[in-house]
């Protein structure tokens, strides 16, 4: 079988790539982005390389521009990742793609619409331009498969777990277990010792509460809409909202499902954006290795920093209650796109905070892509 192993990593407004050679040592060959897709101003960019803009409407568009950078040709691939969002309960390992398997990951789209229907689509693409590779699923929910009940169940009869699996499933799983494993290290802990509040920052957001190496509890919950204010998504709100938003507006529930999903978090409370580099830039806050626009209108700045303060407030909010759970916090994780390249958002979001431990303030580069790749070797190989 050929040494490389493609790892295609589908986000909601981003498709990201990484080559790795060797299933041992998984030596990247070349890693890069599709970004904004569907928004104005997509681009595309080689890592060390410069953006270039690209009109991609669709993530499938995206994997032709993404097929386009790698040095090597399909055959020299033998396996190929794919980050899914939404395993449910049924998939908490890696697994081989099939034509089964992806009619059950079309089961959990209602789950995780802005995330699990582009995860498909892409895998589709890719098992149509490859046909020859092994194409394997690596689930963002199995980190969190080890909860307690307590943790992960809703307050609501329980036979609606029994017949509907209604619980907490927790995402951005591959995320936090790489950040956990790297930030443990960081601190010259064993895993096994580490206390940790790890926050993945990116279009998505999401928190998670680490005691002794392992996941005690997390921000999202049944699906990826729960939790902390995002690019697009509400973030937790009282469920009575979602009702009285449909009688009042005489909305269809999808029609519902879309506003929380699509038109809220940062773009809704701004009214403009979703980015939240132009949130910051708006807001009159410091961005680096920002490309984006420079002015914005009187009105656009008051809400762009109306937004950014929502964010950091339900932010702290996540902070200071799994600091009360763990007791004692040996550090603060930040990761994706926001947490580790903004440092507004990290001194805001430390600013006044008491915790216990004097926890350590630890930026871990997101690598998804590796430790999808790492699972994918063990799979395969």
């Amino acid at each position: 079988m050929t040494s490389h192993i493609l790892v295609l990593n589908a986000g909601s407004a981003t498709l990201k790539f990484e080559l790795f050679q060797n299933p041992r040592k998984l030596a990247s060959v070349v890693a890069g982005s599709i970004e904004r897709i569907g928004l104005r101003g997509s681009f595309a960019c080689v890592r060390g390389g410069k953006p270039v803009r690209v009109a991609v409407r669709t993530h499938s568009q995206a994997l032709h521009e993404a097929l386009k950078m790698l040095p090597v040709p399909a055959d020299n691939i033998g396996a190929v990742g794919h980050r899914v969002v939404h395993g449910g309960e049924r998939y908490a390992k890696p697994v081989a793609v099939t034509s089964a398997v992806l009619r059950h990951l079309e089961r959990y789209s209602k789950l995780a619409p802005l995330h699990n229907p582009v995860n498909i689509s892409v895998i589709r693409a890719s098992m149509k331009l490859m046909r020859r590779q092994r194409h394997v699923a690596v689930f963002d929910t199995s980190f969190f498969s080890g909860i307690a009940p307590e943790h992960y169940l809703y307050a609501i009869p329980y036979r609606y777990y029994l017949t509907l699996g209604i619980r907490r499933y927790g995402f951005h799983g591959i995320s936090h277990g790489y950040a956990t494993r790297c930030a443990a290290k960081r601190l010259g802990k064993k895993l096994s010792t580490a206390n940790l509040i790890t926050l993945h920052l990116g279009n998505g957001c999401s928190a998670a509460a680490i005691r002794n190496g392992k996941p005690v509890t997390t921000s999202m919950g049944y699906t990826p809409l729960e939790g902390l204010v995002m690019g697009t998504r509400s973030g937790s709100i009282d469920p009575a909202v979602p009702l009285v938003l449909q009688q009042a507006l005489k909305k269809t529930p999808a029609q519902i499902d879309h506003l929380l999903n699509a038109e809220s978090g940062l773009l809704g409370l701004s009214g403009f954006t979703s980015d939240m580099r132009e949130i910051l830039r708006a807001a009159g806050q410091p961005v680096s290795g920002y490309h984006g626009r420079a002015h914005f209108a009187v009105g656009q700045r008051t809400r762009a920093r109306l937004a950014l303060h929502a964010f950091i407030v339900r932010l702290q909010h996540y902070i200071a209650a799994y600091a009360g759970l763990l007791g004692t916090v040996d550090a603060v994780v930040f990761t994706g796109g926001i947490g580790e390249r903004s440092a507004a958002v990290r001194r805001l979001a430390m600013g006044g905070l008491s915790l216990p431990g004097k926890p350590r303030v630890v930026i871990i580069p997101a690598r998804e892509e590796l430790a999808i790749a790492q699972q994918v070797a063990r799979s395969v190989y």
